[in-house]
């Protein structure tokens, strides 16, 4: 029997491989992460690295994703055993040019499959660009991406899909602080340029059933909740402080060798956001 979510509801994730709104936590407890982001981001020089796997960086940020409501959801989806894949922070400025293009995560070295939760740390509708993908199109297999070294995309490579499609099937996933939107990461989706007042604040929460494959290799993936019987992922260190020089040097040693995968034979190098150089936006 379902946790949090109706029957009704898993079967539409299941068609459509999106669902939303999911209401995840208060607008009260939205608004406390997202000024615990931005205490961090007066204080750190490279607040990009909160791009990736931050539940490696901040137990405030793994407390999320360890959330029993939090796992009730996702386990309503693809079951009881479950790992935390990353916790992405998408912060996006007011500035009418920053953007993410139509892709699917799955295109680039992750496992499959990843459900992705698009928490909603402030208000997140279409003037703030908002998440939008398309229903149905995670059932399509992986479609061609192309990549762009683009200071506008918030995307690790600037990637956007060169195969045609039928964008007037896509919907907005307007959202209001606490609310998620729950998404296969084989989903295309994409989001449009932030042209209110605010910046947008969205974490992807994302998780993986513990028998889901890596791409190629394995991979690092935390344990949420329940067991790991298919040794699938290798195990990751809980923090022990925000952002301590132990919690900084296993983010660094983790992502690294994710970056590995993800940026192999690009002509794009990895970003500040994956342990490199190159400005991450």
């Amino acid at each position: 029997m379902p946790k949090v979510l109706t029957q009704a509801q898993i079967e539409a994730f299941e068609r459509d491989g999106c669902l939303s709104p999911v209401r995840a936590m208060s607008a009260e407890r939205a608004r406390y992460y997202r000024e615990r982001f931005e205490a961090l981001e007066a204080r750190v020089p490279d607040i990009k690295k909160m791009k990736t796997k931050s539940h490696l960086l901040a137990p405030w940020v793994l407390e999320i994703a360890e959330d029993p409501h939090m796992l009730d959801i996702f386990e309503d989806l693809v079951g009881p055993n479950l790992r935390c894949w990353s916790m992405a922070w998408r912060v996006k400025k007011a500035d009418r040019e920053t953007f993410a293009g139509w892709h699917q995560d799955s295109a680039y070295g992750a496992a499959r499959p990843v459900i992705l939760g698009g928490l909603a740390l402030s208000e997140c509708g279409v003037a703030q660009g908002c998440l939008r993908g398309v229903p149905g199109s995670h059932k399509w297999g992986i479609l061609k991406h192309a990549e762009k070294d683009d200071p506008k995309s918030i995307l690790a490579k600037g990637q956007f899909i060169v195969d045609e499609f039928d964008e007037s099937k896509a919907m907005d996933f307007s959202l209001q602080p606490g609310e998620m939107v729950m998404f296969d990461n084989s989903l295309v989706h994409s989001s449009g340029t932030n042209v209110g007042p605010d910046r947008r604040f969205l974490l992807l929460v994302e998780m993986v059933p513990t028998w889901a494959r890596p791409a190629r290799v394995k991979q690092a993936a935390m344990l949420m909740r329940g067991e790991d019987t298919s040794g699938n992922f290798d195990d990751e260190p809980r923090p022990d402080a925000e952002w301590s020089e132990t919690a900084v040097a296993n983010w660094t040693r983790i992502v690294e060798s994710r970056a590995k995968l993800i940026f192999e034979n690009s002509a794009v190098a990895p970003s500040v956001a994956y342990g490199g150089t190159r400005a991450a936006t």
